[in-house]
């Protein structure tokens, strides 16, 4: 005959309460919580395991823990020990920043600061396993300009609701968008593919150089529209026509674009900026702040190890790829994302 919950009384509910308010780990949580709803009396030891997220035998055996100790025979714990970690404590915290520094090349480079900061002499395998159970994986880095000041991109993130907020003032509705340009051209680009091992893979390839400029904005919130301008080159009576293009997508809103400060981008006074604009500079060199910079990949991606005769196809096939982007506004959030920008955009955001 299956085994049935007893009613566990007043008191048995009063000191599960009182253990929830004092403990706040996980696995703690899990335990009071199965203990809770049998207290209740209301739900089967089936419904309060698939509730849970434990086995029926787990409730039972939590139950007869605390009927036998009470919360505190409920949350013991018996814990027999396993081999010590290579890496524990302060040390840990400390490969786990250099990790996040790509400060290893090599495995090796891994292994002889294991070595060196405690004295452990771990054979390649092993530190490939502790790399891995870190969480660490092979990147290609990010290449970063010398002259690029890390304070002043913490500083535009911190600052941006207040900026924003400046460039609202008396604006019934707002939009605003992040701007970029990229060179598209002739000259081929070869990217990896996929392939059969032990085969060489050919891509076509002929040097051409004949260029052309991709201006693109996005919307970082509301409507996510994407705005495209093909240029032959760039200069800032082109960049000013891209930006009154932007403000007319919505001639009665205020439009805050947010830009880097290449010498061809119009300077916020500039007296060409369009009325119903506002300009945000970046920082120098924090390309890794503009959203937009995320389509110069998908485009790649596109046209890679392709050969194209005439600039106008080439153009064709960008036009193709991001179509979805422009005419699902979808599809430009989830590449907005949900870091730092869309956050700093909400905190400024009015109650």
């Amino acid at each position: 005959m299956a085994r049935k919950l007893p009613e566990l009384g007043e008191r048995a509910a009063a000191e599960l309460a009182a253990g929830w308010r004092e403990h706040a780990g996980a696995w703690a949580r899990q335990r009071l919580m199965v203990m809770k709803l049998v207290a209740q009396h209301e739900l089967s030891a089936a419904q309060i395991a698939e509730a849970v997220g434990v086995g029926r035998s787990t409730v039972f055996r939590y139950l007869d823990k605390f009927l036998e100790g009470g919360v505190k025979g409920l949350l013991h714990r018996e814990h027999k020990g396993g081999p010590v970690p290579t890496l524990q404590g302060a040390e840990r915290e400390v490969f786990l920043e250099q990790l996040r520094q790509g400060r290893f090349r090599r495995a090796k480079e891994a292994q002889a600061w294991i070595k060196e900061h405690t004295k452990r002499d771990l054979a390649l395998s092993s530190v490939y396993t502790l790399l891995g159970k870190a969480g660490g994986v092979l990147k290609v880095p990010r290449k970063t300009h010398a002259k690029k000041d890390p304070l002043a991109a913490e500083i535009f993130k911190f600052t941006l609701p207040e900026r924003l907020a400046e460039a609202s003032v008396g604006a019934e509705r707002v939009r605003l968008w992040v701007l970029d340009e990229h060179r598209y051209g002739l000259l081929p680009v070869i990217r990896r593919c996929w392939s059969l091992r032990g085969v060489r893979v050919h891509a076509p390839y002929a040097t051409k150089y004949q260029w052309g400029y991709l201006h693109e904005a996005m919307e970082v919130d509301g409507d996510n529209r994407m705005e495209l301008f093909f240029t032959p080159s760039v200069d800032q009576d082109t960049h000013a026509l891209f930006l009154r293009q932007i403000g007319e997508t919505d001639p009665h809103a205020r439009h805050i674009v947010i830009a880097d400060q290449a010498g061809f981008h119009l300077k916020p006074e500039d007296p060409r900026v369009p009325p119903n604009l506002r300009l945000l500079p970046l920082p120098p060199y924090c390309p890794e702040l503009n959203p937009v910079e995320k389509l110069g990949d998908l485009v790649k991606d596109r046209i890679c190890n392709q050969l194209f005769d005439k600039l106008p196809a080439l153009e064709r096939a960008i036009l193709a790829e991001l179509a979805p982007l422009r005419e699902c506004g979808r599809r430009v959030a989830q590449l907005i994302g949900h870091g730092w920008l869309l956050d700093q955009v909400n905190a400024g955001a009015p109650a």
